[in-house]
């Protein structure tokens, strides 16, 4: 690393501390915006208005650096909920710093709330979307099929803040298990093969055994349980051609990720070719066979991921298991 580069790096970390010190000793501050962030990727920011290079969305103005957490209710109707029976969602979501009810957020891939419910035999997987209420509370119906434990997720970007993915518990009543005897126990997949109705899907992994820390790659080759053929009719999900989830055994840490739009190009140079042009019509757009997820894993472990395709207007959704080393 050069001397100009050690200097450049030095005074980030530097601010980047400043801005966490700022929070932890004024958690009341209302920070300002201070940077442009990508909402499909937020780890993709600039100082300026501009495009994404990664998928040419534009960049909202946010905090990308404030690493409070935002306040967040989530309560049902009725309480408690019980396995089998529709129950209304309903969550709300506070600044960290005014603590005033947040009344906007950016859509980030079609949609401005993301849930993601699973049980904690990581058997049960839903993603689904709140809608919002007058009142700015969000709101759902939902279903559980069985007593039991749950992780909820919630992925939202408030607008002027910072990427949130907040995890809460719910527990229906009527269960009388073991939380801890009742936690999930992975096996990896033997085959690389999946079948869901359609499409059949032969899975590999780039490295093929995922280190902890490093990025990997997850990928697709979807093929036409039928004929065997190439699929390349895929329909666009939220605005890509593939939705993937990624939790850890322990259901402590999980990656919320979406298939690289940019294409391989040999000329660092060159202007970015994209999978899905920006400005496309993302219903008359179709995709496949190959689609390719990235993600880092922050640990060692057993994951499974949860990968959802849409085709013939039908979503089908798979479940992969792997091993991450240390």
């Amino acid at each position: 690393m050069t001397r100009r580069a050690s200097i450049v790096c030095g005074a980030l970390l530097a601010f980047l501390a400043s801005l966490f010190l700022n929070a932890q000793q004024n958690p009341s501050a209302d920070l300002e915006a201070t940077a442009f962030v990508c909402p499909m990727h937020p780890d993709y920011t600039l100082d300026i208005a501009g495009t994404c290079p990664r998928c040419g969305m534009a960049l909202v103005r946010a905090t990308p650096f404030d690493v409070r957490d935002y306040g967040f209710e989530f309560t049902t109707s009725p309480a408690p909920v019980r396995a089998g029976e529709k129950a209304q969602w309903r969550f709300k979501v506070f600044h960290p710093g005014t603590g005033l009810q947040v009344a906007k957020f950016e859509p980030v891939h079609e949609r401005q709330y993301h849930l993601f419910v699973i049980s904690q035999d990581m058997e049960h997987f839903q993603h689904i979307h709140p809608e919002e209420q007058p009142d700015g509370t969000w709101t759902i119906d939902v279903t559980l099929p069985k007593a039991g434990y749950y992780k909820v997720l919630s992925d939202f970007l408030p607008s002027g803040g910072a990427t949130q993915l907040i995890a809460r518990p719910i527990v229906t009543a009527g269960y009388t298990g073991d939380l801890a005897k009742d936690s999930a126990v992975l096996v990896p997949d033997v085959s690389s093969k999946k079948v869901v109705d359609d499409i059949t899907a032969t899975v590999s992994y780039d490295p093929p055994t995922f280190v902890a820390g490093l990025y990997g790659h997850l990928i697709f080759n979807l093929t036409d349980t039928a004929t065997g053929r190439p699929i390349t009719d895929l329909q666009t999900y939220l605005g890509a051609f593939g939705h993937t989830l990624i939790m850890s055994e322990d259901m402590l840490d999980y990656v919320h990720t979406h298939p690289l739009d940019i294409l391989a190009s040999g000329d660092d140079d060159s202007m970015p070719q994209f999978v899905i042009p920006p400005g496309a019509d993302l219903e008359k757009i179709r995709g496949g066979p190959t689609v390719t997820f990235d993600g880092l894993m922050p640990k060692p472990g057993r994951y499974r991921a949860w990968t959802q395709f849409r085709r013939n207007n039908t979503l089908h959704t798979f479940a992969t298991t792997f091993e991450v080393r240390p």
